[in-house]
């Protein structure tokens, strides 16, 4: 028979080696999430998902765009696209990035009647720059009724020194003949 001392001993020895297993699993099942490869996954599942119906209902209907002292204007567009991109760019940085890039893949997708969809990325931080990342984005494309084919887009993004977790610079490298 086990005395009352050895007792206690073995409860408290349990005891520990279960809080020890409940903070080893709940530590491993936990993975710190890196807002700058957030950021750079958000953008990339914006731009190769889809085509987005209406981020391309807003950019090319008409009926969205009013002139305004000899300039055009499209409200809900600039709305929509700071609602989807916004929160991932610097202000000047989502201007260029909307202008050079942001409706390449989608409109080439819906003029050839292509369907986007985003399979994998791979992101890399520079040893060497600590805000410089590079991506490989894996996007498959689709016409309806043909096979799926898939492309690596490579890109690299900058971040902002200034306004922390912003991208700063987006550029798309090669992309595999995406936009042939």
């Amino acid at each position: 028979m086990i005395d009352r001392r050895n007792r206690t001993l073995c409860i408290v020895i349990f005891s520990i080696l279960t809080m020890m297993s409940v903070l080893l699993m709940s530590g491993c099942s936990q993975t710190e999430e890196d807002p700058y490869r957030t950021a750079i996954t958000k953008v990339l599942e914006h731009q190769f998902n889809g085509p987005d119906e209406k981020f391309m209902e807003l950019l090319w209907n008409p009926k969205y765009t009013t002139v305004v002292n000899n300039k055009e204007e499209n409200k809900e567009f600039d709305q929509y696209v700071e609602e989807v991109y916004g929160p991932y760019f610097t202000d000047s940085e989502l201007d260029f990035f909307i202008a050079a890039f942001a409706t390449s893949y989608q409109s080439r997708a819906l003029d050839t009647g292509h369907k986007l969809s985003l399979k994998d990325i791979t992101i890399e931080q520079s040893d060497k720059i600590s805000n410089r990342y590079t991506f490989i984005a894996k996007v498959g494309y689709q016409k309806k009724g043909d096979e799926e084919k898939i492309a690596n887009v490579e890109g690299e993004v900058m971040f902002s020194t200034k306004e922390d977790g912003q991208i700063g610079r987006f550029s798309y490298g090669d992309d595999d003949g995406l936009l042939r």
